[in-house]
């Protein structure tokens, strides 16, 4: 599916054909795996990463690339159900992984644009109440109560930034020890193995967007995928990086002369009508066709917040998952807290974002009568939990609606966690 980052190429690697130790194996070759290998390289570990497939042709290669704090999940809502003090640290972070991001623009050329994102509101009461929490953590941000000639009112976060995804991992994979359509397959006593050989390591970081051990971390209870459609449209107008108050509302962000357009975002394996709302607002605003259009896929939290840390009863394994479609942010928090947790630093941070953090009780019913109706469907099966696919005529592809993974005509995963691909 083309995007607009396909004018970067990257360079392929090997496939690995004999048994390696490090200090650390990633395994995953999206923006979140390769962060966390970057930075730790730079501390002098020996580091390797290895990819199934090919580096960032997944979730990261149809990112809109916005790292912001200023995300769907609102700032009330997590002082409603965590805490004020939850509600300041998940700014705080946040903000610390932009500022990441900053620094990385200093060494590397990656189209960094620092820039304002807005969260545009037709609740007035929502937007009210957020404004109310923002001022007790000290966050900086205006409110603007017209916004943009519009009927909406809207937040806005100064200092955020947006950039090419594709050149930041052309930067960051140089010297690294890459290995490219090599599964692992199983994890046991610091021994990562694929079909033929073995890794030794120390410490082992699972970057694979869904995790990809069935039944590791109970992640399969807590997990869902969730999609969204992006075009980009060339027009001179500029507007300014925002999305809604609502997951479903439209977003923007500029890039050079596009537009990408984006938003209905919808939970996979269920009914949607695709771009159409996008269509709608194009026709609406007298845009041109788009140059082209395509699907993004991510892992949502039952709680909204990531879940990174030590993966089950693993020992020296981490994982990092969950993003809820923000997944520029996310991986750079991924790689900040890993990183802290495999020099024995305490991160503040960390609590936060446990993978063994309590579930939503009523999230965790919701997946589990999803998953066991599903399971007693008589039609095609998924080959992560067996659960029944469905066939989404629009895309053009099979979909299931219990854990996300995603099939093309030809039974080729597309998505995770489907294990193999389908006869």
């Amino acid at each position: 599916m083309k995007t607009i980052w396909d004018n970067v190429t990257l360079k392929e690697f090997p496939r690995l054909d004999s048994n390696l130790s490090a200090d650390v194996l990633v395994i995953g070759g999206g923006i979140c795996g390769i962060l966390c290998a970057h930075m730790l390289a730079q501390t002098g570990k020996k580091v390797i990463l290895v990819e199934k497939d090919r580096l960032s042709q997944q979730r990261t290669h149809k990112t809109t690339a916005v790292a912001t704090s200023l995300q769907d999940l609102y700032y009330s809502d997590i002082e409603k159900h965590f805490g004020l003090k939850v509600a300041q640290q998940f700014y705080e972070i946040n903000q610390l992984a932009i500022e990441e991001y900053q620094k990385l623009s200093n060494h590397y050329d990656f189209d960094y644009q620092e820039v304002s994102t807005f969260k545009y509101f037709s609740d007035k009461q929502k937007y009210l109440n957020e404004q109310n929490t923002l001022k007790k953590i000290n966050c900086e941000f205006k409110a603007h109560d017209t916004w943009n000639n519009s009927q909406f009112s809207a937040i806005e976060f100064p200092h955020q930034c947006q950039f090419h995804p594709l050149m930041l991992i052309q930067n960051l994979i140089e010297g690294l020890e890459i290995y490219e359509h090599t599964p692992i397959i199983k994890l046991n006593n610091g021994i990562a193995y694929t079909p033929k050989n073995k890794i030794y390591a120390r410490h082992i970081i699972v970057c694979t967007g869904y995790p990809f051990l069935r039944f590791r971390g109970l992640f399969f209870t807590k997990l869902t995928q969730s999609k969204s459609y992006v075009m980009a449209i060339e027009t001179s107008k500029k507007y300014p990086s925002a999305i809604g108050e609502n997951s479903s509302d439209l977003y923007f962000r500029n890039y050079h002369e596009l537009l990408l357009l984006g938003g209905n975002d919808q939970k996979t394996g269920h009914p949607s009508d695709g771009y159409a709302p996008l269509e709608k607002y194009l026709k609406e605003n007298n845009l041109p066709t788009p140059s082209c259009q395509w699907i993004n896929q991510d892992t949502c939290s039952a709680d909204g917040l990531p879940y990174i840390g030590k993966y089950g009863h693993f020992q020296n394994v981490y994982v990092a998952t969950g993003f809820n479609l923000w997944g520029m942010t996310g991986s750079m928090i991924s790689a900040l807290i890993i990183k802290d947790d495999i020099f024995n630093k305490s991160n503040q941070y960390a609590k936060l974002f446990s993978p063994k953090r309590k579930t939503p009780l009523l999230k965790l019913l919701q997946n589990i009568k999803t998953a066991t109706l599903n399971l007693l469907k008589f039609k095609k099966r998924c080959t992560h939990l067996g659960c029944a696919l469905y066939f989404n005529d629009k895309e053009q592809c099979y979909e299931c609606p219990c854990h996300g993974s995603k099939y093309d005509l030809n039974g080729k995963v597309i998505y995770n966690p489907g294990e193999h691909d389908k006869k």
